[in-house]
């Protein structure tokens, strides 16, 4: 790209990296810049004293001496388990051993394993000469065997606590009695640690967010080393950490290792490699195909070993079937739905021959109207990852202001200044909700639960006891059929199929489901995602008012109480429909489907002299079928 003309700015902590692509070189210390060179101006040594802010004598510290008489401390013998087999190793007291190979060729799944997170299948694992079972990260750390995570965003910190805190939870017990932390001992022991590995911090309250990764690093090494371990399992240690840092946790990994504790290392950086450890071993396709030691350790002698001894291997691809393949994408969840629908309706109409009567079904479908509008509102929310639990109450709302301006004595201009506060109170909870979620940032669902109680009470102010009949000419408009079939109901179903092009078909569709899918890529390939949660919020509230209107033909009195079962309801169908909690995905056709079917079940179970609990029993069996077969339907493509 950059022969064709586009300026780069390449940022890494790989010196080596920037001197082979890059003209000049611009260093950062602290925030701070300490000057822009040429490349060949600067060697690779001035490099490293500009970022440290000094000179360093070694890159890496000097290995031990013959580790041959040690005792063996790890021994690992025909290990098998997700990702590799037939794994036989050994590591001696002191000794550092690392695993190298090209990316997914079973070295990390092997570590991970090690550390209780990954399956094992067959082999065993001794330490210090007695087997153990490693069923979970907390065997292994009973077992002593420490992990230093390579994602330490995702698996190290615990970004919202303390630095202090980060330090002591995983030797809490060394703070503890009877169950009570000794705060004085928590503190002096997280102290100590932070001098020793100096961990650059301005208090140990701190949280831990606030560290530059260098001395995140340093100090989950410090809490991970804190219970002890014999074996310590180390992933990638300097990714994402300066030269400085670096070369510190270099330093502190051979001292413990001088102190007599076994390490296994796996680093995609041969040089790492190299410079660190005693032996290496060498993976491909799940297996050591060698293991490198004494002075067959070389950067030139481990890469030209990983490149000959295989390629890079593909990915095996499990065979999981048609149906769970078909059952993972976008469609899956209305045809299921549907038939669903047709079944039960089949089975009804064979226990009951007025169950497919024209009144029976105008009444089913006219409700299911009202709550697949209400459920479109929740799509909206759902698909960017977030929900709305105000919507019950809030058509409760939209009752109540029309049962002061929809009376039978109500003129034209009562009409619509009634249908106007309606939309207007609406739009404004559904700013209220966006503002509790994206300025002040209360997590959804408390933020909306909040509104649920607040819109509750303003409802039951203005009306405490139903009261303020609908007018009954209103109520027949809202309630005209074309044959048995609610004309609210075909709007609802245009407006489901207009939705369902928007977000398919559209780049406010794909926006949004982006949004949902990955919050932060979605900002960063341009994506809005404040207008996006502004908008959703506020298109939730107003589908819950457009709900409300047949719902007042249903009511016809306002009545504060008359919308909270759609709260749960919208949330069930969405799911049923396909919609997903964890935002991205989801159909407005499938909610329609979701809100025929529970509509349909609470029909059902009626004509078939079911008890209320029936009703619920069904419903919760819906949600957790479609749920469970959504989610491992994806989990199964994912994984193949």
């Amino acid at each position: 790209v950059a022969a064709a003309g586009t300026a780069v700015v390449y940022i890494s902590h790989r010196i080596r990296e920037v001197r082979r692509i890059a003209q000049r070189i611009t260093v950062l210390r602290d925030g701070m810049g300490q000057g822009t060179f040429d490349i060949a101006a600067v060697d690779e040594k001035r490099i490293v004293e500009l970022i440290v802010g000094g000179a360093l004598n070694h890159d890496y510290p000097a290995k031990s001496a013959d580790l041959g008489d040690r005792p063996v401390v790890l021994d690992i013998a025909r290990l098998s388990g997700k990702g590799f087999r037939n794994v036989s190793l050994q590591l001696r007291r002191g000794e550092i051993v690392g695993l190298a190979g090209i990316d997914a060729n079973g070295q990390r799944e092997f570590l991970r394993a090690l550390a209780g997170l990954g399956g094992i299948g067959e082999g065993s694992v001794a330490i210090n000469g007695r087997r153990v079972r490693l069923r979970g990260p907390a065997s292994a750390a009973a077992n002593r065997i420490g992990y230093l995570p390579g994602d330490r965003h995702r698996e190290g910190i615990l970004a919202e606590l303390s630095v202090k805190d980060n330090f002591a939870i995983r030797s809490i017990s060394r703070d503890t009695a009877f169950g009570f932390i000794s705060g004085a001992s928590e503190a002096e022991r997280a102290g100590r640690a932070v001098t020793t590995f100096a961990v650059k911090t301005p208090t140990l309250e701190t949280p831990m967010s606030s560290l530059s990764g260098g001395n995140q690093q340093k100090l989950i090494l410090a809490s991970v080393l804190a219970a002890e371990p014999v074996v310590l399992l180390v992933d990638e240690p300097t990714q994402g950490v300066d030269v400085g840092a670096r070369s510190e946790i270099y330093r502190i990994l051979r001292q413990i290792a001088a102190d007599g504790t076994a390490i296994v290392i796996v680093s995609s950086d041969a040089a790492e490699l190299v410079g660190l450890c005693d032996r290496v071993a060498i993976f491909s396709r799940g297996e050591v195909a060698e293991i490198l030691s004494g002075d067959a350790v070389t950067e030139n002698g481990v890469t030209t070993t990983i490149l000959t001894c295989a390629s890079e291997r593909k990915e095996a691809r499990r065979d999981i079937g048609a149906f769970w393949r078909w059952a993972a994408g976008n469609s899956a969840p209305i045809v299921l739905v549907g038939l669903a629908v047709v079944l039960l309706g089949a089975y009804a109409s064979m226990v009951n021959e007025y169950y497919l009567t024209a009144r029976n079904l105008g009444g089913v479908l006219g409700l299911v109207a009202t709550l697949a509008l209400v459920a479109y509102g929740q799509q909206v929310i759902m698909l960017i990852g977030e929900i709305d639990l105000s919507v019950g109450p809030l058509m409760g709302l939209c009752v109540v202001i029309g049962s002061y301006f929809l009376g039978s004595k109500a003129g034209a201009g009562s009409f619509v200044v009634g249908l106007i506060l309606i939309f207007l109170a609406a739009f404004a909870v559904g700013v209220v909700n966006f503002l509790l979620v994206d300025k002040i940032s209360i997590h959804p669902m408390i933020a909306t639960l909040a509104t649920f109680m607040g819109v509750q009470a303003i409802s039951l102010v203005l009306r405490p006891s139903p009261s303020g009949l609908i007018d009954t000419k209103l109520m027949k408009v809202i309630g005209t059929k074309i044959g048995f079939v609610p004309i609210t109901l075909i709007v609802a179903v245009v407006i489901g199929v207009v939705l369902e092009y928007v977000l398919f078909r559209t780049t406010l569709g794909i926006s949004i489901r982006g949004l949902g899918s990955k919050p932060e890529a979605a900002r960063v390939v341009g994506i809005p995602p404040r207008l996006l949660r502004f908008w959703a919020y506020v298109a939730c509230a107003l589908f819950a008012a457009i709900a409300a209107i047949p719902m007042l033909a249903q009511v016809g009195v306002g009545d504060a109480k008359a919308g909270l079962n759609y709260t749960l309801a919208s949330i069930a169908a969405v799911v049923i429909g396909g919609g997903s909690l964890a935002g991205g995905r989801g159909s407005f056709i499938g909610a329609l489907l979701g809100a025929l079917l529970l509509n349909q079940v609470n029909v059902v179970s009626t004509f078939l002299q079911l008890s209320d609990a029936w009703n619920f029993y069904l419903q919760g069996a819906m949600v957790l079928v479609g749920v469970a077969l959504y989610s491992r339907s994806r989990q199964m493509v994912v994984a193949s």
